[in-house]
């Protein structure tokens, strides 16, 4: 989208606060009291209530609402912008332009308050790929203009937008965009041109029924939602931990604490967790791109009916919405933008709002009694002893490494909760009774939400996970590449160890993140992910002093021990291991080892590595591929002198294939 939500506001962001603040301190001459009540040995109550207690804070730190209401006037400048567009044939910015227009749009609430829907599409989620169901709606035209005949702009920018996706092909989505038109739009003029191309799009979409589908022209490859398959069904779950496989053990150590092992000889390849998070947030970049909800780009976005802050990809994320993660932040969502204070300030907001302040009044003071009572190793299971990804106790148990951080990094923590707190205040759906209706928090209850952020703002920064989406190239196939677009919390997932060389990597399918092996794992053995960077893009030592500033520890994996690094940039080819080899006294000896022959069968896998990758692009990759990749991974780590670069290479190969079955988009 060509626009950013709240971005063309000219208010402070948190940068700005804490200066005026730490300037305001230094005036009064409270700098040094300030660090006498925040530091490693205050609890996270004392310094939030501390914080919570100066005058100078809420001076300095209560935040400039920010606004991102409808507009007409920016409405109809999109929507000029589009029609341009669309007459000079750039189909892809017209269809930006429309979607911003309707963005813009004065709306009206739904049926049935915040949380309502279109009722017509609202028991239809597969609408766009159910053909008998479009054929039927023709029927039903009367019906879908019964509810608004005054948000003739609206209806403009959805007409507007239809036409681009008749030009582009996608029929489905233009019929959609057709009944909205026609269900907001008071003037008859406009509904004959929207019927005889709803009539077309009919004609067409039967045509490929009974032909098969046309092939989409290429210049428009790249006006496509997000795709990907459903996340894998996980076979034969933990019983305790059931986002994980059975085949995953959990052990302890203190030196380690909490860790996850094989418990069974695991191969590359293998599933060993499905996890939906307990709760996720778009990066402020992405909010006008991809859906607030499913974290879906959309082709063809809902707008909120309140503000300009956000998309829906359908009805029913727009309902889920509305009833729960967006409701909650619709009108405070830009100022928070605003504020520019990191990917893990939405993400903490949504941890408290997900939770409810009922769920967190019941359950905080028996949380922080079971930090000191509980051995570590049984921490975050519920009564049943169980670890249940959708669980608040797990999540508020994740490491926060709260007695390893300096006074500054503290206070830091416990004003971006400050902040937070005063937009929980601010937005007036937070503190709500059973009933729903809102009351004034007491300071004790300010004081315990205010704690709570200042945990979840440490706890993510040691356990947040990316939440990515593979951007494929079409002009460029080689320069496809993953990238973030939000953040999710992954309880099981989190009990994963580190290594620079891991045995573990993640998938995204939406809010849903799979875990799979990308190297073989004996029994016993310790699976592990990558927290920073891989052994062959930076040194040990900038990669150790990364992990010790965030995490608090000091790796000591076998990339980090023994030099992986200056091994991989110097590796040119093969070098084998061969425990045989290395007893035998001669050269023509070694030349008659077995060990030859498999050298020569990965060095003929490896030759077939640039066609693999362009298979796995085109969706078009067999599974002898697949398990070809997998052969030659186990190979070279029975066979090859590691680090090597074929064997690096296999297993991204493989991560790759697994890449193209998760979220991802054309661009």
């Amino acid at each position: 989208m060509k626009e950013k939500p709240a971005a063309m506001d000219s208010s402070p962001n948190i940068t700005s606060l804490i200066s005026d603040f730490i300037t305001l301190l230094q005036t009064s001459g409270k700098s040094r009291e300030v660090f006498e009540h925040v530091g490693p040995s205050h609890s996270e109550e004392d310094m939030f209530s501390y914080l919570w207690s100066l005058q100078e804070a809420h001076q300095s730190l209560t935040p400039t609402p920010v606004s991102a209401k409808k507009s007409q006037d920016i409405a109809e400048s999109w929507l000029e912008r589009g029609e341009k567009e669309l007459f000079q044939g750039n189909l892809e910015e017209a269809l930006e332009s429309y979607s911003l227009s309707i963005l813009f749009a004065p709306h009206p609430p739904l049926p049935g308050g915040p949380g309502g829907s279109d009722v017509d599409r609202l028991d239809c989620p597969d609408r766009n790929n159910n053909f008998d169901i479009l054929i039927a709606d023709e029927g039903k035209e009367e019906g879908r203009r019964r509810t608004y005949r005054d948000f003739d702009l609206l209806a403009r920018g959805y007409g507007g937008r239809s036409a681009v996706l008749f030009e582009a092909g996608h029929y489905r989505k233009c019929i959609l965009d057709i009944d909205a038109a026609s269900n907001y739009s008071a003037d008859e003029s406009h509904r004959e041109p929207l019927a005889e191309r709803r009539a077309k799009c009919l004609a067409r979409l039967k045509a490929e029924e009974e032909n098969g589908k046309i092939p989409a022209k290429k210049k428009l490859a790249k006006l496509s939602d997000s795709a990907g398959s459903e996340a894998p069904e996980l076979p034969d779950p933990h019983p305790a931990i059931p986002a994980l496989g059975k085949v995953v053990r959990m052990a302890f150590a203190p030196s380690q604490g909490r860790y996850l092992i094989a418990g069974r000889d695991i191969g590359p390849g293998e599933t060993v967790c499905v996890e939906k998070s307990y709760c996720s947030a778009l990066h402020a970049q992405h909010l006008l791109t991809h859906c607030c909800v499913c974290l879906l780009r959309s082709l063809t976005p809902l707008p909120c009916p309140f503000c300009t802050a956000v998309i829906f990809c359908s009805e029913a994320c727009r309902t889920e919405g509305l009833a729960g993660c967006h409701w909650q932040e619709c009108n405070i969502l830009p100022t928070l933008v605003n504020l520019d204070m990191g990917a893990n300030s939405l993400l903490a907001y949504r941890i408290i709002t997900h939770t409810s302040y009922a769920t967190l009044k019941d359950l905080l003071l028996v949380l922080k009694s079971e930090e000191c009572t509980k051995p570590p190793e049984t921490i975050g299971f519920d009564e049943d002893g169980r670890y249940i990804s959708s669980s608040y106790r797990p999540v508020y148990h994740l490491v926060t490494n709260r007695k390893q951080r300096p006074p500054t990094d503290l206070l830091r923590r416990c004003i971006q909760a400050f902040v937070i707190t005063k937009l929980l205040l601010e937005s007036g759906r937070y503190f709500v009774k059973d009933d729903s209706g809102a009351f004034d928090p007491t300071l004790d209850d300010i004081v315990l939400v205010g704690s709570a952020l200042v945990h979840h703002m440490m706890n993510l920064l040691c356990n947040a996970y990316a939440i990515g989406e593979l951007q494929v190239d079409v002009s460029d196939s080689r320069q496809s590449r993953m990238e973030a677009r939000g953040g999710g919390v992954f309880v099981a997932s989190s009990l994963l160890n580190h290594s620079c060389n891991p045995s573990i990597a993640a998938f995204s399918h939406g809010r849903t993140q799979v875990l799979r092996t990308v190297r073989h794992v004996p029994a016993g053995h310790a699976l592990t992910y990558n927290y920073g960077s891989f052994y062959c893009t930076e040194d040990e030592d900038v990669r150790r002093a990364g992990l010790l500033k965030q995490y608090s520890f000091t790796c000591g994996c076998e990339a980090c021990e023994n030099g992986w690094y200056d091994s991989f940039r110097l590796s040119s080819e093969l070098v084998l291991d061969c425990p045989k080899c290395s007893a035998m006294s001669s050269d023509q000896s070694r030349h008659s080892c077995e060990c030859m022959a498999v050298k020569k069968r990965i060095e003929r896998t490896a030759e077939d590595f640039d066609a693999i990758y362009l298979k796995i692009l085109h969706r078009n990759a067999s599974f002898h591929d697949l398990v070809m990749l997998i052969d030659v991974i186990k190979l070279m780590e029975k066979w090859v002198k590691l680090p090597s670069k074929d064997y690096f290479y296999a297993q991204e190969l493989l991560k790759f294939y697994f890449d193209t079955k998760g979220s991802r988009v054309y661009v």
